[in-house]
């Protein structure tokens, strides 16, 4: 197995944002202050946060041939991405997503999926080279449920290591949740795949004791400004993250999640790589956008040494 490898089978979404005082409600107009664009999907803003931070990443991802597509690939060679493992597909358009933020950082989506539902078991077959030498394969649920399944089935009878973020949340399969190592929902999704109401730190802790007796490895459930849980079969704990003045909450969950990914290649504990993954999508949040507001390494260890100190 090569040592630090990561691989996410991704979602790709060129996304256009719009910023407001407010979000609109149903048959509602409201006017933003602020247009712009960039490029998106949970799974590509994950590789990326990994590659940016440091770990050795590539992508199996499905886009179009068109402009966001095209846009897409030369993200992924300046952010130095492998992109042997990319297919693109001239049948639809690539994946687009419409983001609305209000002036506390609150935001509202909707996503065309495009080409992410595209992205087929026999493409998963032919990837098979990008999750046998990996240390982690990391996956998400913005692509067809089936495939996604067939593909952490996939990389776990390889032995390697797997971290679903469940979002768009779903009921999960029971016999998939012993293939997946690390599962990191929000309070949201983890209320959603449990049947636990989560609102706060210790209810947080009950649905990942319940995913962890469902034959989960570690649950990791985020909870915004109040940090993060976890829960695995012989421990347990809580970190709260750093306080900063948030602008914009979108993206933090996948920071968090490429972060996490990043600290496993570099070999950190399990609570090293969620206080990495705090402090990273803290910085994120004080930043407009997704990709633009990924931090650097060097970011990380000085808000990491300063809380230290």
């Amino acid at each position: 197995m090569k040592a630090g490898q990561i691989t996410v089978v991704a979602s790709y979404n060129f996304s256009l944002f719009l910023k407001g005082e407010r979000l609109p409600g149903p048959g509602e107009t409201v006017i933003a202050d602020e247009f712009f664009e960039g490029g998106g999907g949970k799974g590509s803003n994950q590789a990326l946060t990994a590659a940016v931070l440091g770990a050795p990443t590539r992508l199996v991802v499905k886009m179009g041939t068109d402009r966001y597509g095209d846009t897409a690939w030369q993200m992924y060679e300046q952010h130095q991405l492998s992109t042997q493992f990319i297919i693109r597909d001239s049948s639809t358009h690539t994946g687009i997503a419409v983001i609305f933020i209000d002036k506390d950082g609150h935001n509202l989506i909707s996503v065309a999926p495009g080409t992410n539902y595209k992205l087929s078991k026999d493409d998963i077959d032919a990837s098979e080279l990008a999750f046998a030498d990996a240390s982690l394969v990391g996956f998400q649920l913005e692509n067809r449920l089936e495939v996604v399944q067939y593909a952490i089935r996939k990389v776990h009878s390889l032995g390697v290591t797997t971290l679903l973020d469940p979002a768009p949340a779903t009921k999960l399969p029971e016999d998939l949740l012993p293939c997946i190592e690390y599962i990191k929902p929000n309070e949201h999704e983890a209320e959603i795949t449990t049947g636990i109401p989560v609102r706060d730190v210790d209810t947080a802790r009950q649905a990942g004791r319940w995913l962890v007796e469902d034959g989960v490895k570690t649950a990791i459930i985020t909870l915004g400004e109040l940090g993060a849980v976890w829960v695995a079969e012989k421990t347990e704990g809580y970190l709260a993250p750093p306080c900063v003045e948030a602008i914009d909450t979108t993206g933090a969950g996948d920071v968090f999640s490429g972060a996490f990914m990043a600290a496993y290649s570099q070999g950190k504990s399990l609570e090293e790589g969620i206080r990495f993954a705090n402090t990273a999508a803290a910085i994120s949040v004080t930043r407009l956008g997704v990709v633009s507001a990924i931090p650097k390494l060097w970011e990380v260890n000085e808000m990491l040494r300063q809380r230290a100190a």
